[in-house]
């Protein structure tokens, strides 16, 4: 299953985020967080061929691929962009990572070569995912663990007056979301998606991790739409915030609160020898 995260001006990280997970039979979008994808990691083995160029082309567009093969591949992309997708955590849940290291931008590739059956090994995305971590470990010795710490948080309610949102108690026989550019807007597509995924969704829109508080079971579609940053940095009078778009159209709401957050503080990392 392919997985990509393609992102643009990540120069000075005032982009757009495109984020598109497709979730194929009834499998459940789940984040199961660092805690988990550490434990996954101690079970796989790692790629059996990994490239690691430093990047200085000073281009503004990058992205990070899994293709169908199980083909690790990184374009232009700052480490603390493959640590929020190897441990699956945000950007704010990341401490310690300081240095040349984290100034600079890498290309990678890495793949499993095939078994005598012809098989790669990998079972679903979240063996993927998690095998980054080794490779991390192993090129950038990088070393971590995980710490409670209290966080800014928002947590997401229903709004007065009720949500807006269909639920369905129906089986769910493929769900996915997408997060895209239309124009100044930033549009957040889902089918399927429980409550727990839209918050974690809206983890990196609202700048804080987002936790689910209202109480909903089920699942439903849903298309959400807001102003981007340079829609908001240019003054436009139509902008609408995360904030304002989840209660108008999702009649859900944001609401600032604090929690303890799962921080990976990194240990120590250091500047992969090129190859």
């Amino acid at each position: 299953m392919p997985i990509r995260v393609s992102v643009r001006g990540i120069a000075v990280f005032t982009s757009i985020l495109v984020l598109t997970l497709c979730v194929p039979g009834s499998a459940q979008l789940a984040h199961k967080g660092p805690a988990a994808n550490i434990e996954l990691s101690k079970t796989l083995r790692p790629y059996d061929v990994v490239s690691i160029k430093p990047n200085v082309s000073g281009d503004d567009e990058g992205g990070i691929n899994i293709d169908d093969h199980g083909v690790f591949t990184v374009k232009n992309m700052p480490l603390f962009w493959v640590i929020e997708f190897a441990y699956d955590v945000k950007q704010d849940q990341i401490a310690g990572l300081t240095g040349p290291v984290n100034d600079a931008h890498f290309d990678i590739t890495a793949k499993i070569l095939p078994s005598g059956s012809g098989s790669s090994g990998l079972h679903n995305d979240s063996d993927m995912q998690a095998m980054v971590i080794l490779l991390l470990q192993s090129r950038f010795h990088l070393k971590a663990h995980l710490e409670p710490r209290i966080k800014p948080v928002y947590d997401l309610v229903v709004a007065k007056g009720g949500p807006k949102l269909k639920l369905s108690q129906d089986t769910i026989t493929g769900n996915g979301w997408n997060i895209s550019g239309e124009g100044t807007k930033t549009v957040l597509t889902a089918k399927d998606a429980r409550m727990p995924d839209l918050a974690d969704a809206l983890s990196d829109p609202a700048g804080r991790k987002v936790i689910d508080k209202t109480g909903l079971d089920g699942h439903a579609d849903i298309t959400l739409k807001w102003s981007d940053d340079i829609a908001a940095q240019q003054g436009d009078v139509d902008v609408i915030s995360i904030f304002t778009a989840v209660e108008e159209q999702l009649g859900l709401k944001l609401v600032s609160s604090k929690g303890p957050v799962d921080t990976l503080v990194i240990d120590h990392v250091e500047m992969p020898t090129p190859d």
